[in-house]
């Protein structure tokens, strides 16, 4: 993989200070235009790390994997993702392609497909998923992912709105990639709760066996309690628990697609709708992003931490069987301060799953490992062998260091369980 070889210098500085990488990564990205250099940073093939790795990295990933069956081992957040309309019907909106639409969009998508290994976008798609696949098929125990479908942005009628939409990839290419590769995925769709045929398509995947919906109301513009649209929530709703579905929404602010407007619309407490009708629902990345705003008092004081409303949600006693949190994305830089009062809670450890949302892991400047260490999160000797990994299988890397990381002042870890199929969760 030639083109992560411009990604060396990079690298090391996202290891360093956030503040000062962020700064270089627009001055370089302008001055080596056409050089992925601010995503991966991975310098060598998942296929060597077995025959490779030090000693050291090698005696962390295997403790990494004590206590977890293989078989059992799942990934609830991965991400699929294309640019290959006419093949696939994937889609990137435009405003991310060009610098001319918007260069920070559009550095922040030459990063994904940096992390992504994509170097040629009328071949996007295939490259996407070969990369992925390889990480998988090259880690000890892969266990089996499930991969997300990501519907369009849709208006209160009912209809798609491509200019609001980051990217889009359909439901039948997830089925597609799970029925060619059954071993390694298992698909959750995606259906916008608007949509005029919304009840329609998910009783449709539903009979076919989908037992995972995924949301991410910011960029998709869904209010999971709106009064205006109750009917359709309902309905949506009751097909959701009639057929055991699990509703995996996004909480929190988004900060990876376009969803400034609709920030609000993460917020946790509004997915008791869905839970009141007893439907399943995971929150993704346990709202480890922003607070309550003030458009929302009338149910949480403005200021109040996502977090902390998502913790105490899953303290209920009513919703100890229905609500679920997957912690993907904590170990980044900007939630990383929140993976404390996660690790402390250990009565919500039975509700947490693992997630990687990926190609997020692969994206070097992400997750900043020296601050971790700095923070007591891990030591240096854990740091040098996870970068090691890292430089191998970001996929990996993710999982490990997940596994490796300790409250800053008890120690506590969290619990393999977190990374194994959850038993009140359908099978996937």
């Amino acid at each position: 993989m030639a083109i992560h070889k411009c990604f060396l210098s990079l690298k090391i500085i996202s290891h360093g200070s956030p503040g000062f990488a962020l700064a270089l990564v627009f001055l370089v990205s302008g001055l080596w235009s056409g050089c992925n250099i601010v995503g991966g940073a991975f310098d060598y093939e998942p296929k060597d790390l077995q025959r490779n790795l030090s000693s050291e990295a090698r005696t962390l990933m295997e403790e990494a994997f004590k206590g977890i069956d293989s078989s059992a081992r799942r990934d609830y957040h991965t991400h699929i993702l294309g640019m290959n309309t006419e093949l696939n019907g994937t889609f990137v909106n435009e405003g991310w392609q060009s610098p001319w639409s918007g260069l920070i969009h559009y550095i922040q998508f030459e990063v994904y497909k940096s992390s992504a290994a994509i170097t040629d976008v009328e071949q996007a798609d295939a490259q996407y998923l070969a990369r992925l696949k390889d990480l998988i098929y090259h880690m000890p125990h892969s266990g089996k992912f499930g991969i997300m479908a990501f519907d369009y942005f849709h208006d209160e009628q009912g209809q798609s709105d491509p200019v609001l939409t980051t990217f889009h990839v359909p439901n039948d290419y997830v089925m597609k990639i799970v029925r060619e590769s059954p071993d390694l995925f298992f698909p959750i769709v995606s259906i916008h709760p608007y949509r005029t045929d919304a009840t329609t398509v998910l009783q449709h995947y539903a009979e076919q066996g989908v037992r995972f919906v995924k949301w991410l109301p910011n960029a998709m513009g869904i209010h999971p309690a709106s009064k205006t649209m109750k009917d359709k929530l309902e309905a949506y709703y009751g097909i959701m628990h009639r057929h055991d579905m699990v509703l995996i929404s996004h909480t929190g602010d988004e900060k990876a697609t376009e969803a400034e407007e609709f920030q609000n619309l993460g917020n946790p407490l509004f997915l008791r709708k869905p839970l009141g009708m007893g439907v399943k629902v995971v929150m993704a990345h346990v709202a480890s992003l922003g607070e309550c705003l003030e458009e929302d008092v009338t149910i949480c004081p403005t200021g109040t931490p996502y977090i902390d409303v998502a913790i105490q949600m899953l303290e209920e006693p009513r919703y100890k069987k229905l609500l679920f949190a997957d912690i993907s994305a904590l170990t980044q830089d900007n939630r990383k301060d929140n993976l404390n009062k996660v690790l402390a809670n250990t009565a919500i450890h039975s509700q947490l799953i693992n997630g990687s949302d990926y190609p997020l892991p692969a994206v070097n400047i992400v997750i900043q490992t020296r601050t971790l260490e700095s923070s007591g999160y891990i030591t240096a000797e854990e740091r040098e062998a996870l970068n090691e990994i890292y430089d191998y299988n970001p996929l990996l890397f993710d999982f490990v260091l997940k596994r490796t990381l300790r409250h800053t002042e008890t120690g506590v870890q969290f619990p393999p369980s977190v990374f194994a199929e959850h038993p009140l969760l359908p099978t996937g």
